[in-house]
């Protein structure tokens, strides 16, 4: 997997093969104790940047984090409802517009995500379908 998103300096990516390879409580704390010597040996404007770059890379995480969140809520309805449906008649967009969004994916070198405007009518859409569903479920028991 590419971290640069996540991990946008080259010595962050270091540390973090070197962090995946410890094994116990002990080697992560002295790991730990190295970096912070290491961050203390740099200029002030050495640590601004590097704290404004792992600020940032926090953000994108968190970000990939909520993504994910959406996809875990849809669980078995990713199954069972028709994202092409949902693309075309909620946003007059293609079913590749939207599994580009729900996943994440790289659209002209930028990822792609739903807007709050988009998760709001997404939101509508679910609801409108379940009354769909439930007018139909009640038609046929009359």
């Amino acid at each position: 997997m590419d971290y640069s998103l996540y991990l946008p300096t080259e010595e962050m990516r270091a540390d973090f093969e070197i962090f995946k390879t410890l094994q116990t409580d002990k080697e992560r704390e002295k790991f730990q104790e190295e970096r912070k010597k290491r961050f203390d040996k740099k200029t002030e404007s050495e640590k601004e940047n590097f704290l404004a770059q792992r600020t940032e890379s926090i953000g994108r995480i968190e970000e990939r984090a909520n993504e994910l969140l959406l996809i875990a809520k849809f669980g078995e309805v990713a199954s069972v409802i028709s994202f092409s449906y949902i693309s075309k008649k909620y946003f007059g967009k293609s079913k590749q517009w939207f599994y580009q969004r729900l996943n994440g994916y790289k659209v002209n070198g930028k990822q792609a995500k739903f807007t709050e405007s988009e998760l709001h009518t997404l939101s509508l859409a679910l609801q409108d379908i379940s009354k769909m569903i439930n007018q139909t479920a009640f038609k046929i028991m009359c």
